[in-house]
């Protein structure tokens, strides 16, 4: 397959990913990921689904938002009434990359805990820590 043909199908499938990933339907709710990096808080808000998720998916920059507003804005997209589990731990065999990064996922302050469950409740999500 010539280079052209595989960086097109690349790009069909990474905005099919990104349109997936911003669904509003998700039948297992969704799943939000949180991690500090330099005094900045980042987000991942992915559907929910039976299997374990991989360091790549949390961390992929399509996902990925920074601080509370950027995922208050990811939040808005969701349906009134859908459910969000926060996860305080990288599912097993996630909390590393292939090249070897780690990703120290965990929930925030209480404070920042209760500003986030606070934008969920205005938009009508169920917010669950888990």
């Amino acid at each position: 397959m010539p280079f052209k043909q595989i960086i097109a199908c690349l790009a069909a499938l990474l905005i099919s990913l990104t349109a997936h990933a911003q669904s509003p339907e998700a039948p297992k709710g969704y799943e939000l990921y949180s991690w500090k990096i330099k005094n900045h808080w980042y987000y991942s808000l992915l559907p929910g689904t039976n299997r374990l998720k991989s360091y790549e998916e949390i961390t992929a920059p399509v996902v990925v938002r920074r601080d509370a507003a950027g995922l208050k804005a990811a939040l808005q997209k969701l349906p009134r009434g859908e459910v969000v589990f926060w996860k305080s731990d990288a599912p097993s065999g996630a909390g590393k990359s292939a090249a070897g990064q780690v990703l120290n996922v965990k929930h925030p302050s209480r404070t920042r805990i209760k500003n986030i469950k606070s934008i969920c409740d205005r938009l009508g999500i169920k917010l669950r820590l888990s």
